[in-house]
């Protein structure tokens, strides 16, 4: 069984890269990228929270976990993909280098570097979460608005002892900086909205003092991703290593079959 299972041991291939800088000439178009994905993760999460809104709470809960761990795939997969081209930039740089051929200090300063990811990510979630930030400091706790008044208390608004007061009803709520805050915000994290409960208001209040957290995660994904690119490369030249391994034992049998098609034909 040892001997079994050290045959079908694979051995890990890699090749070495040169590392590059964590901030180069492309880290802000990356971050601008990153932001209007946070753009397109708030307008997926208001389509989809609204369409699949259930009125089972444990199936609620499930399918709006679900988008959410769809959409902070969709920002590590981002992230896998560019640290597997920077870790191939590295490993090209790496090449011309043994050739003696110069390398430019801005094609080395594109190379992978670790944290990398992280800074776009969090450049590109920047202006949504200093909005989190601030949303979060002047918050308020909902409260439920007034209802409409009945048509007999209506009647007595033209009395001058109680028109005053009844006024009230009648005045419309401001466009203040924290209501459209608070539509931004509740957008981005529309799914945790819908799984607290927009009616619970002091469940809605933490959720809004924790939003810069909330917003901060897919620049974290997008940064883990990132570092799985090594991986990802090694994963590459341990296929072609294999399958070119797999090539050489085929022309080995082939080339045996026929030394020894060539006796038995002489017979």
């Amino acid at each position: 069984m040892m001997n079994v299972k050290k045959k079908n041991k694979i051995e890990k291939v890699t090749k070495p890269y040169l590392k590059g800088k964590a901030f180069d000439r492309t880290t802000l178009s990356t971050a601008l990228k990153f932001f209007f994905g946070t753009l397109g993760m708030a307008l997926v999460f208001l389509i989809l929270c609204v369409v699949m809104n259930f009125d089972a709470k444990w199936l609620d809960v499930t399918v709006n976990l679900g988008i959410v761990a769809g959409v902070y795939l969709f920002f590590a997969q981002y992230g896998v993909n560019a640290g597997a081209d920077a870790v191939n930039q590295g490993e090209i740089m790496y090449s011309r280098q043994e050739k003696g051929r110069p390398v430019a200090d801005w094609e080395l300063s594109m190379c992978f570097h670790p944290m990398k990811g992280f800074i776009a990510g969090l450049i590109g979630a920047m202006p949504l979460v200093i909005c989190s930030i601030i949303f979060a400091c002047i918050a308020k706790r909902q409260l439920t608005n007034l209802g409409a008044l009945p048509a007999w208390v209506g009647s007595m608004e033209g009395r001058q002892e109680l028109g005053g007061a009844l006024a009230y009803y009648h005045e419309g709520g401001s466009l203040s900086l924290e209501a459209v805050l608070r539509v931004i915000i509740r957008m981005s994290v529309m799914p945790f909205v819908n799984i607290v409960g927009a009616s619970d208001n002091d469940a809605m209040l933490l959720l809004e003092r924790v939003s810069p957290v909330l917003n901060l995660i897919p620049a974290f994904v997008y940064g883990a991703g990132y570092l799985m690119g090594v991986n990802v490369r090694t994963s590459v030249h341990t296929n072609i290593a294999q399958g070119q391994k797999k090539a050489r034992k085929k022309q080995a049998k082939e080339r045996r079959a026929r030394l020894q098609r060539g006796p038995e034909q002489l017979n």
